[in-house]
């Protein structure tokens, strides 16, 4: 992962490593705000070396401690592994990321997950492999699930049982099972929010017209005539909910775009600037500069989104 995902990430290595009582290694030389590949794996490999897998597994605890962390805001209103997974792949295809999990669900609280790479010539290594699990399991536990085990398939040990437990790691480590009990996440939005509330307050979150139905207790179609009643389409009001959360992340913080971009919810940051132009005539960067003194961001209009 590349920028804002790359030093978010290494943020959690030495955050976790401090709460495991370890002295951070020094941070790789960033080269255009990215820090290289063949970096972060020797940093991982001489981890693992000195202080064995257990420590690569554990780095993602940090997690409960960076309440405040601006990337993390995407994975906390998850409802469930199915959609903490769905986000941390679309944080995958915004970074561009040559490394990707892929899901299949085995049930309704059951799921297996491998972590590959887009080029098999170059897969991601064990430590890498841990680093990305671990990571997981703390943000399902973060997010609220209950019960959760997980163990590389193909085992027959649960490596993690709401704690990882191991004391033999196998010789694969890319290919995961995890099991949970049911019904433990709340919901973290206010039933009577209207529809763009509710939209804005998750922009991450993959929104399909069904997915807002749901969470408004009424039937897809009933939404859709409502908002034609409105003068709105469901594509108009995620487009708005989107402008809308960008504009005040640009004028009410100093997070780089791309992460502005991706906590809004567009695909890649081309994609944002090019949608944040048309709609306000300015790219991100000019709307930060000439806005960030005021207390609030201007409302975008309604009509905007709708073009």
């Amino acid at each position: 992962m590349d920028d804002f995902a790359s030093a978010a990430m290494m943020r959690i290595v030495r955050a976790g490593l401090q709460r495991q009582g370890l002295a951070a290694p020094p941070l790789p030389p960033a080269q255009h705000g990215r820090v290289p590949l063949p970096d972060k794996r020797t940093q991982l490999r001489v981890l693992w070396q000195a202080h064995g897998p257990g420590v690569i597994a554990r780095l993602g605890e940090a997690v409960h401690d960076l309440h405040d962390d601006p990337m993390l805001t995407a994975f906390a209103p998850a409802d469930d592994p199915f959609d903490l997974l769905q986000r941390w792949q679309r944080l995958e295809r915004f970074v561009h990321s040559r490394h990707r999990v892929q899901v299949q669900a085995t049930g309704p609280n059951r799921l297996c997950w491998q972590h590959v790479s887009l080029h098999q010539a170059a897969p991601p290594d064990m430590a890498e492999d841990l680093l990305v699990a671990g990571l997981l399991l703390a943000l399902a536990q973060r997010v609220g699930v209950q019960g959760l085990r997980a163990r590389p398939v193909g085992t027959r040990d649960w490596l993690f049982r709401g704690g990882w437990c191991a004391t033999r790691w196998p010789a694969a480590l890319h290919t995961w099972e995890w099991q949970w009990e049911a019904g433990h996440v709340a919901p973290r939005a206010t039933p009577a929010a209207p529809p763009l509330a509710w939209l804005q307050a998750d922009p991450a979150r993959g929104w399909t017209l069904p997915r807002l139905a749901h969470v408004l207790h009424t039937a897809p179609r009933t939404l859709q005539r409502q908002l034609a009643r409105e003068g709105q389409r469901f594509s108009g009001l995620l487009a708005q909910a989107r402008l809308n959360h960008a504009a005040h992340r640009l004028t009410d913080s100093d997070a780089p775009l791309a992460e502005v971009g991706y906590l809004s919810g567009y695909a890649d940051q081309p994609h944002f600037t090019r949608q944040f132009h048309a709609h306000t005539g300015l790219t991100p960067a000019q709307y930060r500069a000439q806005f960030r003194t005021q207390v609030r961001a201007p409302a975008i209009s309604r009509s905007a989104s709708s073009r």
